[in-house]
């Protein structure tokens, strides 16, 4: 009987590092701008009041909220439409399934709500659906997971109500693909641009023929 020796693999950490790692950093995106719950600031109303019920949006809602600017999401699942007949009449709600990978330090709540970024999607109109999230899914639950979130349209809002909770901004940072604050996330892009300039400045200096940058 030949003897031999079995190459060495590891395929399913590749595997792993593919779709953790690769694409939460590479794949197609979908950009969104996301509302999250701010756990630690929101104020629940725990009492029942004679004036009325409990206000989610607006100046006089306690809930608080962290607003992500240009998040990148991925594995969109196909539109559904579902009819559901109330009391106040025939009601078409669509419904969606987003991801989230847990590289963001983002952790998604039902409630949440998120809107397309449409300046590419839909640039002459900004109508475009709001969105809340409505159930979450953590897989796996390990260090490193994704979240796969169901959304459905949240039925006449606007983004303005939401920007009245928001308590801190943040932005997705396409260069490093990590989310720093709005301050920062404006000094990195002048920063860049700097940077880009003296490139451009420096090439102009540049003489092929002698390898050397003539100031």
């Amino acid at each position: 009987m030949q003897k031999y020796n079995r190459i060495p693999y590891d395929y399913i950490n590749e595997y792993q590092r593919l779709i953790l790692d690769y694409y939460s950093r590479h794949g197609v995106p979908f950009l969104i701008t996301y509302y999250n719950l701010n756990t630690s600031e929101t104020v629940w109303d725990n009492e029942y009041l004679d004036g009325g019920s409990y206000e989610r949006t607006g100046t006089y809602s306690g809930i608080s909220r962290n607003k992500f600017l240009y998040l990148p999401v991925f594995f969109l699942t196909e539109m559904t439409t579902n009819f559901d007949g109330q009391e106040t009449g025939y009601i078409k709600e669509n419904e969606s399934d987003i991801v989230i990978p847990g590289s963001y330090n983002i952790v998604p709540y039902p409630g949440d709500v998120l809107k397309f970024t449409q300046d590419y999607l839909m640039p002459s109109d900004n109508t475009y659906p709001i969105y809340m999230v409505s159930g979450v899914e953590i897989s796996p639950n390990t260090y490193r997971r994704f979240w796969k979130c169901h959304v459905k349209v949240y039925q006449s809002k606007s983004e303005s109500v939401f920007d009245d909770q928001v308590e801190d901004t943040f932005v997705f940072f396409e260069y490093d693909k990590k989310i720093h604050t709005l301050s920062r996330s404006l000094e990195m892009t002048r920063l860049m641009s700097r940077m880009e300039t003296c490139r451009e400045n420096l090439s102009d200096l540049y003489d092929n023929n002698s390898g050397y940058y003539f100031l």
